[in-house]
Parts: structure tokens; sequence; C-alpha cells
């Protein structure tokens, strides 16, 4: 089992998907750094995770809708864990192409939003075809599985990873209508995205938080049913199996609270490795281990791999 640093760490003094939180774990021997690639609005690819800057940044509005000239004058995270510039794809790419082949960590490339796979695919083959770095070095993965044909389009030989867990944006809207869409900044993590997280643990804590939110009983049964499905991992079905085996993937990367020991022996059995994201709680991380996962995203790889030890 390996263990993957969840874009790339968020130590002290360390703000995540920057360039200096990449080179603190790879100085670790980390095995895998995972990082977000977004389009912004002059058709960029840069490496931040939240679709809202302010999210994520010292900055305000939207990735997709700010330019590069823009985004480069702005500071990722918090600014007080250090000023760290927001890199674009090619800044990470030279990075990992600088460390040593035997001493790089493994590229975990996560896809957001549509339009990312053919650039970001044309990206990495000038770096493979000037022999900096190795289709065998990547990883792609995302919720939007058609960035991962896309990609594939460009890099035939590249592993993917199909990632799930999350409530589909456009699927609760078609079932619930476009009128709870007002309701979902409120009720999920990530509630301005495409792909969405119940923001709590337990069904009784999240549906406190939605009939507080919403007053309408049909939208609140809807949103319910969803929120059902998620935290009881009925999202690992066997069409997701079917739909990783078909692309030919690698692994399906999926939430770790939702994940059943029955699942992981159904994707082992055909053939596919099984990663889980994010975990920092050593008792979680031990549980995991025992439970045969191949694979865990953690904001920290230091105590995660101390953790995992014992």
């Amino acid at each position: 089992m390996i263990l993957i640093g969840h874009r790339g760490c968020f130590y002290p003094g360390f703000n995540q998907n920057t360039i200096r939180a990449f080179d603190k774990v790879a100085s670790e021997e980390v095995p895998a750094i995972e990082f977000d690639v977004q389009l912004c609005g002059d058709g960029e690819l840069v490496v931040v995770h939240n679709l809202n800057l302010e999210e994520v940044s010292n900055g305000h509005g939207k990735v997709f809708t700010t330019d590069s000239h823009a985004l480069k004058r702005l500071y990722a995270g918090d600014p007080k864990r250090g000023k760290d510039r927001i890199p674009f794809l090619a800044d990470v790419l030279d990075f990992f192409a600088s460390l040593p082949p035997e001493r790089r960590p493994a590229i975990h490339l996560e896809l957001k939003g549509d339009g990312t796979g053919k650039p970001a695919g044309e990206l990495l083959a000038q770096y493979v075809a000037s022999g900096r770095l190795q289709y065998s070095d990547v990883l792609a993965s995302s919720f939007n599985w058609q960035e991962l044909r896309n990609i594939r389009k460009v890099c035939p030989t590249l592993k993917i990873a199909l990632i799930d867990g999350a409530i589909r944006r456009a699927v609760l809207i078609e079932k619930a209508g476009v009128e709870a869409e007002q309701y979902f900044e409120h009720i999920f993590a990530y509630g301005f995205e495409q792909y969405m997280i119940p923001r709590f643990i337990t069904l009784e804590e999240n549906l406190k938080l939605l009939e507080k939110k919403c007053t309408d009983p049909r939208v609140v049964a809807i949103i319910t049913k969803e929120i059902e499905a998620c935290l009881d991992g009925r999202y690992y079905t066997d069409e997701l199996l079917d739909m990783a085996c078909e692309l030919n993937a690698v692994s399906v990367n999926l939430w770790y609270r939702t994940i059943t020991p029955e699942f992981i022996d159904k994707a082992h059995k055909r053939g596919l490795a099984v990663l889980v994201f994010t975990v920092n709680i050593p008792e979680e991380l031990q549980a995991l281990a025992r439970m045969g996962v191949d694979g865990i995203f953690t904001d920290y790889y230091s105590e995660s791999a101390r953790a995992l030890a014992q």
C-alpha cells in the first residue's frame, strides 16, 4: 500500500498545491504526489483545487474567469502559511522533471473541469518527447471520465483512474429541478462545483442542516435520498467497475468514508486498485490498511507514514 501526498501536504507553514509543498514531501521520499489541474480564463492550465479563488488563495472570483496574468499575482492558500505563488502545470512538471528519476514521486494529476484533458495531455507529451518525464511517471484521474478519454487520445499509454464517491450536480438538478440548486452551497462541501460531498459523516447531521436551509418537502426528500445513496456507498457499483475496465484504468479513487471491504474485493477481482481520499487520522489510516486498500491520499505524509509503521 502506498501513501500519496494530497496536494503535496498541509503541514504547518505550508500551503497545498504549491511547489514548496511538493518539494517538502518529495524530500521525505513520499511515494506519490497528487495535485489538481484546471483551465483558467485564458486557457492556461493552473494547479489549484477549488473553483472559487477566495477558498484557496488571496484572490476573488472563479478560476475559469480569471486570466493567467491575474493568477500569477496571487498567493496560493493563506499567505500567513507562506507566500507561495499559484503554480501552473508547466511549473509543476518542471519541478518533477528536475528530480532524479530514482527519487521522483509518482505524479497523480487530477483533471478538474471540462476541457482539461486534451491540453494537459499535449503538455505532458512535450515533456515525454523531450525525455524530461516518462508516461510511466504519471497517473491521470478525474471525476469527469470524458476528460480521461480526452487525455488518452493524446497520450494513449497513460495510466488513468476513475474518481467517484461525490454527488454529481447535474444529476441532482435533473432529479430535483433547478430550484434545488440554490441550496447546494449551504448543504454540501464544494457546493458550487460539479462534484459535491455531504458536509457531515452521519445522515442525521446532514438532514438537520438540509431541513434548516430548505423548507420545500419535495426537494428535501430528493436531496435526502441522494445523500443517503452517497453515504451508503451506493455509487460504488458494478457499472463503475465496468467503466473502469472499459477505459483500461488502473484504479478507482474513492471517498474513504463510504468504501466497503466488499467493494474493495470486487475491484481487486477485476484487476483494479482502490485508492481512497483523504485520510489524516491514524486510527482511520490503520483501519483502511487492514481493509485492503491499495493507496491512501493524506495531507500529512510524515505523520501518516509513522502511524502505518506502528
